[in-house]
């Protein structure tokens, strides 16, 4: 495999961002709106960091439950996805003793909250206030031990779901079937089918039948457990539909078989277009960004370590022996889109890179849209936290 990549140029001051940004983009007269730089998308949400007795913070960053039993592998999760964890080193993590609460910042798509609860506390506790954290939920992720008996895990997965649901009927009840790694394939579609079964039957013997759970066969050791959180985060994204569509505009006109919107750091695709996604591409598109950050660590930065490995000039080619082409562009300083492309309609990459900038500028729209509806969401969030009222409903990421 042959590989040609485009070094990150070095930044340049701050105060020339949005020129540089037009003179990449090719468009005259586009420029961010007022308040959609990229220093306010970070800043923005540190307004809105979560207080745990604060229902209102929520309207800027909506939370995701981890919850299960103990030693099923909630934190290792977290870990691997957001900290870039070794999931061998995961195996010297100390049991996890109380709530911890972490902000995901690192994209303007991927704003949210997660939230790892252990395994051994009672959150039903009477003086334990989970209508309150319920109330603020976007999605619960419920972790089970694949390895394990989970007749337990079931058991609370059905206690979990159904106060859930009682408090908070727009959240997103998802199942991790983790620690698959060790099973053969035909165990575990046996296990998965058996959970799926119980569960719902479960729910069915409550009354239950409209609580819709989304399950998922995980492992730190492969890309399956990024491909799972990339449907979770997907559906805390209202605008998901308008970014899909863009997308499926992009690639048809291009010539593209199949591309993909990527959060760099955490390597969770935020949109795809609508062609089913293949496990092997996906895995080699996160291939591709660990390829793209570490060699731009090594030949990207000044010889005084300044700038960054990831900045408007990042972009990368990677000729497969199989004439296939994948292609990554900057879209903004988080967000990558990687490309497949076979060589005989990569010859025509000027057309493909008039495209990408057309399908760039309608991101940055977006994030114009985005930043008017926060801002006009903290100052309702404000105003009704004056008055003392307190807003019902899931909040959802804002783009």
């Amino acid at each position: 495999m042959s590989q040609v990549l485009g070094k990150p140029q070095p930044q340049g001051e701050d105060g020339g961002d949005d020129e540089e940004e037009d003179e990449l983009v090719g468009l005259a007269g586009y420029e961010d709106g007022p308040g959609s730089s990229d220093a306010e998308l970070d800043s923005g949400p540190e307004e809105g960091v979560l207080d745990f007795s604060d229902p209102f913070s929520t309207e800027v960053k909506p939370r995701i439950l981890l919850m299960g039993l103990r030693r099923s592998g909630k934190s290792s999760i977290q870990k691997v996805v957001f900290h870039k964890m070794s999931p061998s080193e995961t195996l010297f993590l100390e049991s996890t003793n109380k709530i911890c609460r972490e902000d995901v910042s690192n994209s303007s798509f991927v704003n949210f909250q997660i939230w790892d609860f252990p395994g051994q506390i009672d959150f039903f506790d009477p003086t334990f206030d989970y209508e309150m954290i319920f109330r603020g939920t976007g999605a619960l992720i419920f972790v089970i031990d694949s390895q394990d008996d989970y007749m337990e895990a079931l058991a609370r997965l059905h206690l979990t779901v159904t106060r859930a649901y009682k408090v908070n009927t727009d959240i997103n009840f998802e199942v991790f079937i983790h620690k698959v790694d060790g099973l053969s394939d035909d165990h575990k579609i046996e296990t998965q089918r058996d959970i799926h079964q119980r569960a719902n039957d479960d729910l069915a013997d409550a009354g239950l039948e409209k609580i819709h759970l989304s399950f998922y066969l995980t492992s730190i050791y492969d890309h399956s457990i990024f491909e799972a959180f990339s449907k979770v985060v997907q559906k805390l994204i209202p605008q998901l539909p308008t970014l899909e569509n863009l997308l499926n505009i992009f690639i048809s006109n291009s010539g593209i078989e199949k591309a993909f919107l990527f959060d760099v750091v955490s390597k969770i695709y935020i949109a795809t277009d609508s062609t089913p996604v293949d496990m092997q591409t996906y895995e080699l598109c996160c291939d591709m960004i660990d390829v793209v950050i570490d060699i731009s660590c090594i030949y990207g930065l000044k010889e005084d370590g300044a700038g960054a490995p990831y900045d408007k000039e990042s972009t990368a080619i990677i000729k497969l022996n199989n004439t296939t082409v994948l292609y990554l562009k900057e879209v903004t300083k988080f967000l990558a889109l990687v490309c497949f492309v076979r060589e005989e309609s990569f010859e025509r990459k000027g057309l493909i890179d008039y495209n990408f900038h057309c399908f760039r500028k309608a991101i940055h729209e977006v994030f114009e849209v985005r930043m008017k509806m926060v801002k006009s969401r903290k100052a309702q969030s404000r105003l009704q936290k004056k008055k003392g009222t307190t807003p019902n409903g899931t909040p959802r990421v804002l783009l």
